[in-house]
Parts: structure tokens; C-alpha cells; sequence
């Protein structure tokens, strides 16, 4: 009798075990992965915060971190201690040319969202007008750029006018301190309204400055080594930022649930100002379309930032159209 309930019991278990392995074996990987961002947490996560919240859908956990003036997202995502990072299109540029392999997946802004404030009174209504003012940009930033391709289109000199560090916030501008500042166009005009300080707004686009703003980026290492976590990391944003956009006061609410320090009501009109950025070139999420890098690239190239640029040995849209082909995943 104990052979026998001994003998079924092995049974039992024995087929227990084999559908175990099946199962197993059907079942997709999650993969985890990490998102090293530039900046801390603002409007500009908005989309990667929702994407945290349907990962499972596409079989990943993703993490969304934030960064700070000592963490560096490239360097991150080249030591392997994030995967995926976001950073200003011209510093992944410049890093692939010192020999970083790193790869464009997408555009988290297709253009850069820098614009110039200037005081209204001084009737500074184009770059022309910079020429004996007071500048604030921040040193070292994608703002410097954008303001020597901007100037560059006069052309005057840096040395026509007193160009100086601005620092983070609006209190010089709003003091006077400065005629003019650079901004982000959701972000310094949002503060601004909010104190009800007039300002006028300087488009660099308008003046033939067409930069890409933020991208996602990865290693190349890891796109021919785990292309299927790639695919599922992108198509986790890809979904993330279609609600985000489609409910933005939801989509605030989840960032301040995930970062409590942010000032909701502040976010909110930030994301909804910055919608014409996230949702992409000519409607196609996250996409900046390879003419404006190319434009990009010239003007870097003519700023002596670049020596050279070919789109497809840093700009991989394979994920991406994949991504955007799908049906959108349930939130």
C-alpha cells in the first residue's frame, strides 16, 4: 500500500513539475530595466511615470530615476548602472563622437523646447536686438548652443553684448538684472505667468535654429545584445506618453504620487504648454524626423561642436515604428 501511494505520489508530483517547466517556458521574461533621467522630476516625466504603470502589459518593470547636477545619465547608461537615459540630442552627438556607441531610440521633445524671454520695454524682438544687452544663459548647457546657432544667424559676435550665467530660476530676469534669459518654453514662462511678470518670447525655430530637443537613448551594446527588452522598454514609453498626453491632470497626479516634492498645479500647465514638443514631429510620437537632425547637425558642424554626422550610425528608429504600429495596450 505505501509502494503504491508512494508510486502516485511521485506521479503527482513529477507531472506538477513538468507543467511547471511549460508553463514557465510559454510564459514571456519580464525584463527590468532602469530610465536614468537628466533633471529632477518635472512635466517632462510625465510619460515615463505612466509607463511604470503598464509595464506589465508589455512584459517589463521599469524604473524611472531622477538626476541632478552630479549625475551624469550617460555616464549611467555607458557603465551599465541604468539601461535606458534621457539627454540633450547634441551631448549624445557629441559623446558617439569621442567613441560612446550610444543610439537614438527616440525623441522625448522632437524640438528643443529652448526659447529667449526678453523685458517687454526694451523691444528685443529678434536676435538682431541682443547686440549691446545683458544675456543670461547657462554655461555649458544645450541653452549656450542654441544661443551661439541663434546669434550665428545675424550674425553678431558674443562680444556685441554682456553675456553672463543666469543660474536656475527667474529671479534675475524678474528684478530686471537681465534683458534677456534662456528658457525652456513650459517651464521659466509658467513661473513667470504665475508672478504675472510680462515677458516676450524669442523662437529660435523662427529664425532657422532647428534643434531636437531631449532623447531616449541606450548603448549599442544592448540593442544587438537584449533587442527584445529595447522593443518592450519602447513600446512601455510609447503608450505611457499617448496617455499621459490623452489625460494630462491624471498623469500629473501619478508624477506626484511618484515624486511628492513637485508642485502639481505648476506641472500640469507645464505638460499641457509642452504637448506641441512630446507629441512629436508632424504628430508621430517621439519622432523627430531626420531632416531636422541633419539641420541640427549642420549647425553644430558650422559651431565647431561636431566634426561630422550620419543619422544612421546614431539614430535607430526600429523600435520606435514597431512601437507605434501596435494597438495601444490597456492602462
Amino acid at each position: 500500500m505505501r509502494t503504491t501511494t508512494t508510486r502516485k505520489y511521485s506521479w503527482y508530483v513529477t507531472c506538477f513539475c513538468l507543467a511547471s517547466l511549460v508553463l514557465a517556458a510559454c510564459s514571456p521574461a519580464k525584463h527590468n530595466s532602469i530610465l536614468q533621467r537628466e533633471w529632477t522630476a518635472n512635466a517632462e516625466f510625465a510619460g515615463d511615470v505612466w509607463a511604470t504603470s503598464i509595464g506589465e502589459s508589455h512584459d517589463t518593470a521599469l524604473e524611472v530615476r531622477e538626476g541632478s547636477e552630479i549625475i551624469d545619465p550617460i555616464k549611467m547608461v555607458r557603465t551599465g548602472a541604468a539601461q535606458f537615459g534621457v539627454a540633450s540630442s547634441d551631448r549624445v552627438l557629441r559623446e558617439n563622437e569621442n567613441g560612446a556607441s550610444l543610439v537614438v531610440l527616440a525623441a522625448a521633445s522632437y524640438r528643443s523646447p529652448v526659447v529667449f524671454l526678453t523685458q517687454p520695454p526694451l523691444a528685443i524682438n529678434s536676435p538682431r536686438d541682443f547686440k549691446g544687452r545683458r544675456i543670461g544663459i547657462q554655461a555649458g548647457t544645450n541653452t549656450e548652443l542654441v544661443f551661439r546657432a541663434l546669434i550665428a544667424t545675424v550674425p553678431i559676435a558674443a562680444s556685441d553684448m554682456t553675456v553672463v550665467e543666469s543660474g536656475w530660476g527667474i529671479t534675475n530676469f524678474e528684478t530686471k538684472t537681465l534683458d534677456v534669459i534662456g528658457a525652456f518654453a513650459y517651464d521659466e514662462p509658467i513661473q513667470l505667468d504665475a508672478k504675472e511678470v510680462p515677458y516676450h518670447t524669442i523662437d529660435p525655430q523662427v529664425f532657422g535654429v532647428q534643434f531636437v530637443g531631449t532623447v531616449y537613448f541606450t548603448t549599442r551594446s544592448l540593442v544587438d545584445r537584449d533587442p527584445k527588452l529595447v522593443q518592450s522598454f519602447v513600446a512601455s514609453i510609447v503608450d505611457g506618453w499617448r496617455a499621459a498626453l490623452d489625460h494630462p491632470s491624471e498623469a500629473i497626479d501619478m508624477l506626484a504620487r511618484r515624486f511628492p516634492t513637485i508642485d502639481k498645479t505648476k506641472e500640469l500647465k507645464s505638460l499641457q504648454a509642452g504637448k506641441p514638443y512630446f507629441q512629436g514631429e508632424d504628430g508621430k510620437l517621439l519622432y523627430a524626423s531626420k531632416e531636422r537632425w541633419d539641420m541640427m547637425a549642420k549647425q553644430l558642424i558650422s559651431l565647431r561642436v561636431l566634426k561630422a554626422f550620419t543619422f544612421d550610425e546614431n539614430v535607430n528608429y526600429r523600435f520606435l515604428n514597431e512601437a507605434l504600429a501596435q494597438k495601444p495596450k490597456p492602462n
